[in-house]
Order: C-alpha cells, then structure tokens, then sequence
C-alpha cells in the first residue's frame, strides 16, 4: 500500500512538473507573439482611392495590355501611395456587382495629404496625359477609412 501511494505521489509530482513546464513554455510563447504583434506593422490606411475605367470601343487589346501594364502599372509607383490594386473586374456574376468597368486601380494612402500629392506627382499627371485618349468613363471613389 505504501508503494502504492508513493507511486501515486511520484506521478502526481511528476505531472505538476510538466504542465509547469509546459504552462511556462506556453507563456514564453505567447510573450513572444505579442512582441512579434509590435514588430510587425500595422496597416496605416487612412484614405482609399478607387478609380473605374471604361475603355472606348475602339481600343484594342494590345493598347489595354499596354495600359495595364505600362500606365497602372507604373501609375502604382508613385511613392505617396502606401499600398495598391488594379486589374478588371472578376467577372462575377451577381445582380449587386458590377462588371461593366475595363479596369479598377485602387490606391491606398496614410492620409488624405498624401493622396494630395499623388493627384500632382508627375507621374499621375503623365498617365493622365499619355492614356485619357484610351478611356470613355473614368468614376473616382475616396473614402476615408474608420476604425
């Protein structure tokens, strides 16, 4: 009997011993993710720009692949921009969705002054210049972003 309490006490020490072990472990982890959480950057959108493009009918895929490519695609360079999107429409087919646009550039900034600068930057100016022949319809949306 007396072993048998002995042995009773040894597995019950024994198993404190590893869930300490393992409740220390789990805490050394979760300090780190929330060290890591500080690390990390968060996302610094205070202002979205989105921009729809109809194409006129005469525009060819060719032109569309070069305005893509060569015109949103160094559009998004500008370094006020914090983050950026573009492409067409996903092609969903659902009453609430639009599909008719060509194309969608969406622009995230980290404040409304940045956005300012972007609508002045050569860069935007040029796209403009070197592509408003390309398109029919062009819809802007600015939001500012709430938390």
């Amino acid at each position: 009997m007396k072993n048998l309490l002995f042995l009773c006490l040894l597995f019950f020490f024994s198993c404190n011993q590893v869930d300490t072990s393992l409740e220390n472990e789990l805490k050394e982890k979760i300090v780190a993710l929330e060290n890591a959480a500080t690390i990390l950057p968060s996302d610094e959108t205070g202002f979205i720009h989105t921009v729809f493009f109809w194409m006129n009918e005469n525009v060819t895929d060719e032109q569309k692949t070069n305005f893509a490519k060569n015109g949103l695609g160094e559009l998004v360079k500008v370094s006020s921009i914090y983050k950026s999107y573009f492409g067409p429409p996903a092609k969903t087919p659902r009453e609430v969705v639009d599909n008719s646009y060509d194309f969608a550039l969406i622009c995230h900034f980290k404040n409304k002054e940045d956005q300012d600068t972007y609508q002045i930057d050569s860069v935007h100016l040029r796209f403009i210049e070197d592509y408003k022949d390309l398109w029919k319809s062009v819809i802007v949306y600015d939001n500012l972003t709430m938390e």
